[in-house]
C-alpha cells in the first residue's frame, strides 16, 4: 500500500506534469518495437506463404515423389508396400497477359484418386463431374482471385504457359475461406489433370505423386522402397521437407532485417536511460527526502523502474498497433525482394501470429528495463545527505565515469574484432552481427568522453552564449553522453549500411560491366513473373543465327537439381563461346575457361556456391540427372552476385548428355560490326512479339538488374529512416528535459540581462554541438560498421566477396543534414526555453 501511495505521488503526477516528455518516450518504444514486429510479420508472411502453396499441392500426403516425372510409374508408386493411396499432381505457373506482374498457380489434379489428399473443394458443393472432364479449356479459379477480378462462371481467362498463350473459361470456383492458402492469398486455379498435360505440353509427364502411408511409423523404410522405383533425379520426402529447405534459404536475408530492426529499440534503449536519469536527476532533493524518511533503496529503485514501465507498456501496445500498419507496407516490399532472389511468393496480406507480438513485447520490456536499470540504481544507491548536494553529484559523476566508460569502449572493439574473425574462421556467421553490435556499443562509450572533450575545445570560444552552451555540454554528461550515444548509433547504422550498399552496387555493376557484353537479350516475359520456368520458341534460335546481321545467339537454360547427398542446387546450361569475361577467384580466367568448354566434366562455380557447400577448385560434384548420378570436376570459381543459393555452370553440350533437356530459358545474341540494333531488334519484335517475349538491349538490361538491386534493398532505407528518427526525437526529448531542469539557471541568466534571443541560442548552440559530436562519433562508427557489414556479415552470410568503396561525399555531408535536424528538433525546447518567466524560474528552490 505504501509503494502504491508513493508510485501515485512521485511517477503518475510526475508523469502528468511532464506528459510530452512522457509522450515522446512512448514514441521512441513505439518506433522500435512497431519496426520489429513488421519484420517479423513480413518475414513469417513470406515463409506462410511458400507453405501454403506446399500444403495445397501436398493436402494431406505424407510422402512425395517430386521432379520430372513419367506417368507410367504412377502405378508402381500406387502399388508398392506400405503406400494406402496415392495421387498423381501436376503444378505449374502461368502468368496472366491481361493482368500484368501477376500469375496462378495452377493445379492438374486427379478427382478419382485424390480424394484423400484433398485440401479444398470444388464448386461449393455443386461440382459437376462430367463437365470438368469433358471442358479442355474449363478451369477452378479461387473466388478470393474471382472477387479481386470480378471473373463469374463462363468468363474468359488468358494464361501464358510455357511461352503459349491459351484461354480458358472459369467453370466453377474454389472456397479458399478455410484454407492455409487462402489466409496467406496464394493465387490458385485447378483443373483435370490429363487437360493440364496437354496445356502445359507435359504430355505423359507428372511434377509429383503425392502418398499416404499405411503406417506412419514406417515412412523411412517406404520412402527408400519408393526412391528405387523413382528416376534417379528425383526427391523421395515429406512436403515439409520442401519448407525446410526454402526457411533455411530465406534465414540469412530475414536474420538481416531482423537485425536491423532491432537498432531502432537498441536507440529506444538510450532514450529512455536519458529520460529516468533526468527524473533522477531532477528529483534528487525527493528521492534525498525519502531515503530519510525510511523509503528502502529497493522503493526507490521500483518507482522509477516502474517509471519506464508506464512508458514502455504504453510504447509496446502503440508499437503493436503501428507494427500493423508499416506491415502492410513492408510485407510487398519483402515478397517482392523474395521472388527475385529466392523463391516466388505471393502474399495477399500480413500473416499475423502471437510470436511475433510476444517477442516484440518481450524485446521492448527488456530494453525499458535495461534502459531505465542503471539511473535507478544509481538513485536508489544515492547517499540521502548527498542527494542534497545537487552540485557535488554532478561532478562526481562527470568524473568518475568517463574514464572507465572508455576502457570499456576498447574492450567491447577488441571483442567486436574477435567476433569477426571468429565468423570469417566458420565458428559461426551469428558472430559478424555480434561484432556489429559491439562496434556500435563501443562507440557509444566513446560518447561520455568526446562530449567532455568537446566541451573543453569549444569553451575558447570568444563567443559568449556558445562558450557557455559548451561548459553546459561538458556539465552535463550524464545526459549530452547518452543523447550523443543514441544519435550517434543512428546515424552509424545509416553510414554504414550505406556505405555497404554502395560498395554492393559497386560491385554488381563492374559485375555487369563484365558479364553482360551481348547487344540484345531475349527471354519470356512471364519469367519477370514467375522465374525461369517458361522457355522461349523452339524455332527462334535457329533462326537468330540465320539472320544476317547475327555473328552468334547464346543460350542459357536453368534447372533444379540435387546432389548425391539430397541438397537442392541450381544448374545453369550456357551454349556459345567464352564471351562474358568471368573474374575467377584466383586469377587464371583464360585457362579456367578453356577447360570449362574442352568438352570434358569440368563445370564452374559460383562464389556464393563454394560457400555454401564448402566447395574448392578441383572438387568433383555429384550430381542427380534424368540420365543416373553424375560426377564433374570443378575448374574454377567465379565471383557472381546473382543469388546467394548459389549455381552451377555448365557446357550446354555436357548438359544435353545428361539431362536430355531442349528447353532454352533465354537467348544472348550479339550482332555483327556494323549491324543495325535497332533494325535486328524489330524484325525480333515482329516475328515472335506475339509470343509473350521480351527484348533488352545490352543497357536496358543494365538498368533492369539495378533496378531490381535497388528495390532488395528498398526495406533497408526504411529501417535507417526510422532509427534516425528515432535518434532525432531523442535530442528533442534530451533538450526538452534540459529545459526543465535548467529552469533556475535559464532564470538568473535572464535576470542579470541575457534576451529571450541569446537563451534560445545558447539552446540552439547547444543542439549544433550535440548535433556535430554526434556525427563525428557516428561517421566513424559508420565507417567500422561498414567493413564489418562488407567484409564480414556478407562473406560469412552469403558467400559474396564486395570491394569497400567508400561515397566520399555521402560521408562528407552527412554532418550537415545532421546537425541541421539536431537544430531542427531542438527548436521547440529553446522556443520554450526563452519563455520562462524569470520570477517563477527563481522562486522553484
Amino acid at each position: 500500500m505504501r509503494f502504491l501511495i508513493l508510485f501515485r505521488w512521485h511517477v503518475a503526477r510526475h508523469a502528468r506534469r511532464h506528459w510530452l516528455l512522457a509522450a515522446l518516450n512512448v514514441v521512441a518504444v513505439a518506433l522500435g518495437v512497431a519496426v520489429f514486429v513488421a519484420i517479423r510479420v513480413a518475414n513469417g508472411s513470406a515463409s506462410r506463404a511458400f507453405e501454403a502453396g506446399v500444403d495445397l499441392v501436398a493436402g494431406k500426403a505424407q510422402l512425395e515423389v517430386r521432379g520430372n516425372l513419367d506417368d507410367a510409374i504412377f502405378p508402381n508408386i500406387q502399388h508398392a508396400q506400405g503406400v494406402r493411396a496415392a495421387t498423381p499432381v501436376i503444378e505449374q505457373l502461368a502468368t496472366l497477359p491481361d493482368y500484368p506482374g501477376e500469375y496462378l498457380r495452377v493445379l492438374g489434379v486427379d478427382v478419382f484418386t485424390n480424394g484423400p489428399f484433398r485440401t479444398f473443394d470444388i464448386g461449393e458443393g455443386n461440382f459437376d463431374i462430367g463437365r470438368w472432364l469433358a471442358s479442355p479449356d474449363g478451369i477452378a479459379v479461387s473466388d478470393e482471385f474471382a472477387k479481386a477480378h470480378n471473373l463469374k462462371a463462363g468468363d474468359a481467362l488468358k494464361l501464358m504457359i510455357s511461352g503459349s498463350a491459351h484461354t480458358f473459361h472459369v467453370n466453377d470456383l474454389i472456397p479458399m475461406r478455410n484454407t492455409v492458402a487462402g489466409a496467406s492469398g496464394v493465387p490458385i486455379a485447378a483443373m483435370d489433370i490429363g487437360w493440364a498435360q496437354e496445356a502445359f505440353g507435359m504430355r505423359g509427364r507428372l511434377t509429383s505423386i503425392q502418398v499416404l502411408l499405411e503406417d506412419p511409423a514406417q515412412a523411412e523404410a517406404v520412402r527408400r522402397r519408393l526412391a528405387a522405383l523413382a528416376p534417379p533425379d528425383s526427391e523421395v520426402a515429406g512436403p515439409r521437407q520442401r519448407s525446410l529447405q526454402i526457411e533455411k534459404m530465406l534465414g540469412a536475408f530475414q536474420l538481416n532485417l531482423t537485425a536491423m530492426s532491432l537498432v531502432s529499440l537498441l536507440v529506444g534503449t538510450f532514450l529512455i536511460y536519458n529520460t529516468i536519469f533526468a527524473s533522477a536527476a531532477r528529483r534528487r532533493v525527493e528521492v534525498g527526502i525519502l531515503r530519510s524518511l525510511g523509503v528502502t533503496r529497493r522503493e526507490v529503485r521500483a518507482l522509477f523502474l516502474s517509471e519506464a514501465m508506464i512508458f514502455g507498456v504504453l510504447g509496446i501496445a502503440c508499437g503493436i498497433i503501428g507494427g500493423a500498419v508499416l506491415a502492410e507496407g513492408l510485407t510487398g516490399s519483402v515478397a517482392r525482394t523474395v521472388s527475385s532472389l529466392y523463391v516466388l511468393v505471393s502474399i495477399g496480406r500480413p500473416a499475423w501470429g502471437q510470436l511475433p507480438v510476444f517477442s516484440a513485447a518481450a524485446l521492448g520490456i527488456a530494453s525499458v528495463l535495461a534502459g531505465a536499470w542503471v539511473p535507478a540504481n544509481e538513485a536508489a544507491r544515492a547517499d540521502p545527505v548527498a542527494a542534497l548536494d545537487h552540485g557535488a553529484r554532478m561532478e562526481r559523476f562527470s568524473g568518475g565515469h568517463i574514464v572507465r566508460w572508455s576502457l570499456l569502449g576498447f574492450a567491447l572493439l577488441a571483442g567486436a574484432g574477435g567476433c569477426c574473425m571468429g565468423a570469417l574462421r566458420g565458428d559461426g556467421a551469428w558472430l559478424s552481427f555480434a561484432g556489429c553490435f559491439l562496434v556500435l556499443m563501443g562507440f557509444a562509450f566513446f560518447a561520455p568522453g568526446a562530449a567532455a572533450i568537446l566541451g573543453k575545445a569549444a569553451a575558447l570560444a570568444r563567443h559568449t552564449m556558445f562558450r557557455l552552451a559548451a561548459e553546459n555540454l561538458g556539465r552535463t554528461i550524464h545526459r549530452s553522453g547518452i543523447t550523443v550515444a543514441a544519435l550517434a548509433c543512428a546515424v552509424a547504422m545509416a553510414i554504414g549500411v550505406t556505405v555497404m550498399i554502395h560498395s554492393f552496387r559497386q560491385s554488381v555493376e563492374e559485375w555487369i560491366t563484365r558479364g553482360i557484353v551481348a547487344d540484345l537479350f531475349i527471354a519470356p516475359a512471364s519469367n519477370e513473373v514467375i522465374g525461369l520456368h517458361d522457355f522461349v520458341p523452339a524455332d527462334l534460335p535457329p533462326a537468330l543465327e540465320a539472320d544476317p546481321a547475327v555473328r552468334a545467339a547464346d543460350t542459357y537454360r536453368e534447372v533444379t537439381a540435387r546432389t548425391e547427398d539430397g541438397r537442392m542446387v541450381e544448374i545453369g546450361a550456357v551454349r556459345g563461346a567464352d564471351r562474358r569475361n568471368l573474374r575467377f577467384v584466383g586469377g587464371g580466367e583464360r585457362e579456367k575457361m578453356r577447360q570449362f568448354f574442352s568438352g570434358g566434366n569440368e563445370v564452374i562455380v559460383t562464389e556464393s556456391f563454394a560457400h555454401r557447400y564448402g566447395t574448392r577448385e578441383g572438387d568433383a560434384l555429384h550430381i542427380r540427372t534424368p540420365s543416373g548420378l553424375a560426377a564433374f570436376r570443378v575448374a574454377g570459381i567465379y565471383y557472381d552476385y546473382t543469388s546467394d543459393r548459389g549455381l552451377i555452370m555448365i557446357d550446354r553440350a555436357l548438359f544435353n548428355r545428361w539431362w536430355h533437356d531442349a528447353g532454352v530459358n533465354s537467348i544472348a545474341v550479339y550482332l555483327k560490326p556494323g549491324a543495325n540494333l535497332s533494325a535486328v531488334e524489330a524484325r525480333i519484335r515482329n516475328r515472335w512479339g506475339s509470343r509473350g517475349l521480351v527484348i533488352y538491349t545490352n543497357s536496358a538490361l543494365r538498368q533492369r538488374i539495378l533496378t531490381v538491386f535497388d528495390q532488395t534493398f528498398a526495406v533497408t532505407g526504411v529501417l535507417r529512416v526510422i532509427a534516425v528518427l528515432v535518434a532525432i526525437v531523442g535530442i528533442f526529448l534530451a533538450l526538452t528535459a534540459l529545459v526543465i531542469e535548467r529552469a533556475r539557471e535559464i532564470g538568473v541568466l535572464r535576470a542579470i540581462g541575457a534576451s529571450r534571443g541569446q537563451v534560445r541560442g545558447l539552446m540552439m548552440s547547444e543542439a549544433a554541438l550535440l548535433g556535430t559530436l554526434a556525427s563525428a562519433l557516428g561517421i566513424a562508427a559508420g565507417m567500422a560498421l561498414a567493413m564489418i557489414l562488407t567484409w564480414v556479415v556478407n562473406k560469412a552470410f552469403f558467400g559474396w566477396t564486395i570491394e569497400l568503396q567508400w561515397p566520399w561525399l555521402v560521408i562528407a555531408t552527412t554532418p550537415l543534414w545532421i546537425i541541421a535536424a539536431a537544430m531542427l528538433a531542438a527548436f521547440p525546447p529553446a522556443w520554450q526555453a526563452g519563455r520562462i518567466e524569470i520570477a517563477g524560474a527563481l522562486r522553484e528552490e
